[in-house]
């Protein structure tokens, strides 16, 4: 049984140790694309959350939690980008979508898991900023500014969660 254990636990630290480095490089990638209305691109696509949901249907939670968990933090040290607030509820917001995709995923609501994942951890957030303000502004206006911005990615991540789902090399 410990050998079982051990072998699982290697192939998820080999995993996540080229997982993860594709979730800190792709969106630097995308932010190297000049911010639209002043607004960085990120926040229109949301590719923070693409690789953990991809490691969630494909790898299993594990992966997906170490990714979501690491990948703001280590693209900050990288890049400085964004600031320590904001990398903070990035986190937070990356978790409670993995943990509420993984749910979902689970259940009916598979096919939608990633979108109204990414709404759900807004949702969360946004409250969370109500007891611990770490950014300067209003939480009501933060989510639905989010909301707004992030139409777009929102989208992507319904086709990422489509395509995921559909050709997730473990149904194969």
């Amino acid at each position: 049984m410990q050998t079982i254990a051990n072998i699982d636990r290697r192939s998820i630290l080999k995993t996540t140790g080229w997982v993860l480095p594709v979730a800190i490089i792709f969106p630097i990638i995308v932010h190297l694309i000049p911010p639209y209305n002043g607004i960085p691109i990120g926040a229109y696509l949301l590719p923070m959350f693409y690789i953990p949901f991809v490691a969630l249907v494909w790898y299993r939670l594990p992966v997906a939690i170490i990714v979501a968990a690491l990948a703001p933090i280590l693209n900050f040290t990288l890049t400085g980008n964004p600031n320590w607030g904001f990398m903070a509820i990035l986190t937070t917001e990356l978790i409670l979508f993995t943990f509420l995709a993984y749910l979902m995923l689970k259940g009916n609501l598979k096919w939608v898991a990633a979108p109204l994942s990414y709404i759900g951890a807004k949702v969360i957030s946004s409250v969370l900023l109500l007891a611990i303000p770490i950014l300067d502004t209003d939480p009501f206006n933060f989510f639905m500014g989010s909301l707004t911005t992030a139409a777009p990615g929102i989208l992507i991540l319904f086709l990422i969660n489509v395509l995921a789902i559909k050709y997730n090399p473990t149904n194969n």
